[in-house]
């Protein structure tokens, strides 16, 4: 599971993007935060993640796709 992580992290590691105006396209720049527009891991990501909170505020244990959570950097 891990692993997955690892790959799911260095998908999103360096990503780069540009404006587009009127005018024209800026230069590109680091993404540091968010998610790839329409993106197919969107809503797998928000099910682990809801998962891994609401463990945590029931005070059960973590296992399966939430542990991958505290291991995947």
């Amino acid at each position: 599971m891990a692993s997955i992580g690892r790959d799911v992290y260095s998908m999103y590691t360096g990503a780069k993007t540009v404006v587009r105006t009127f005018y024209g396209n800026s230069k590109g720049f680091e993404v540091k935060v968010g998610m790839h527009q329409g993106s197919g891991l969107s809503p797998l990501l928000f099910v682990i993640v809801m998962e891994a909170i609401s463990r945590e505020n029931l005070g059960l244990p973590c296992h399966g796709s939430c542990c991958m959570l505290m291991t995947w950097q």
